[in-house]
């Protein structure tokens, strides 16, 4: 009986989920709940626009890597495909919403890169994975995950 070769320490993931730590932290940064005008609003959104993009991309990523070396369900990844950027959206969209002085807004841009990122995490790491099946973790992810999004595209058509 063969003993399966030892699994590096994932040393990409940490990287991509540093880096997205960094870009998380600079799109929470970029919430404002003054509704200032002129440039500096525009540049803020800029900003906010630029930060959310670059960590929707890091988050792909690190998705990606731990679909690769994990144990995504294919469907699960089917379903990251399409919730994915409708999440990205729904962040944006719930920052503006903070600009508008929702202040309660806030809980999406705050929770849906954490989702995201844990879900990855777990995907990458073996012994995540073994606490829980990779199906009730796929599908608790991402039904929090279109919950949150819808919430909050809902919630910025109806305010």
């Amino acid at each position: 009986m063969e003993a399966s070769p030892p699994r590096s320490f994932p040393f990409g993931t940490i990287l991509l989920l540093a880096a997205a730590g960094v870009l998380y932290v600079a799109m929470l940064g970029t919430i404002s709940f003054s509704s200032g005008g002129g440039e500096a609003a525009f540049g803020q959104a800029l900003a906010s626009l630029f930060a959310t993009i670059g960590l929707w991309i890091a988050l792909a990523l690190l998705l990606v890597a731990g679909a690769m070396m994990g144990e995504m369900p294919r469907w699960a990844g089917f379903v990251a495909v399409f919730l994915v950027p409708l999440s990205g959206v729904a962040t944006f969209t719930a920052i503006d919403m903070c600009s508008r002085h929702i202040k309660w807004a806030v809980v999406f841009p705050m929770v849906l890169p954490l989702l995201i990122a844990g879900y990855a995490l777990w995907l990458r790491l073996p012994r995540l994975r073994a606490a829980v099946s990779a199906e009730r973790i796929s599908t608790v992810a991402w039904t929090l995950a279109l919950a949150l999004s819808v919430g909050a595209l809902l919630a910025a058509s109806m305010i």
